[in-house]
């Protein structure tokens, strides 16, 4: 079952990138609320990206764990997170194909449900 609400929180996270190499989030913790919307700066090198790389568990962490609604992401199957988490890039990109598409490429979300996703983000 996938988590409900979207509280997030990230409790003594540790990462590297490969097992030789340095890490590159040392004991990072923070919450996120439900609903809130939140925006991450910093300069480069600060770990931004590397944050939604391990939310989408691109790169697995060494120590600590990611929740949602208390669930650890680890303990869930790696298609469910990947599946039901969006992140926006830092980077502006161009995507090919309609808004749609774009934001539900396998046409799994009723026209109701996507034009509310849209509503919710204020878009």
């Amino acid at each position: 079952m996938w988590p409900s609400n979207g509280h997030l929180k990230f409790e003594d996270v540790h990462l590297r990138y490969r097992n030789n190499t340095e890490l590159v989030l040392k004991g990072l913790s923070f919450e996120i609320e439900a609903g809130m919307k939140v925006g991450v700066v910093g300069r480069t090198g600060a770990g931004k990206s590397t944050i939604s790389l391990a939310i989408s568990r691109i790169v697995e962490l060494e120590k600590g764990s990611i929740k949602i609604d208390g669930t650890d992401i680890a303990d869930l199957p790696l298609d469910m997170v990947r599946k039901n988490i969006t992140i926006i890039p830092q980077d502006p990109t161009l995507f090919t194909g309609t808004l749609r598409f774009n934001i539900d490429p396998n046409g799994a979300q009723t026209d109701e449900a996507m034009l509310s996703f849209l509503e919710q983000a204020g878009l």
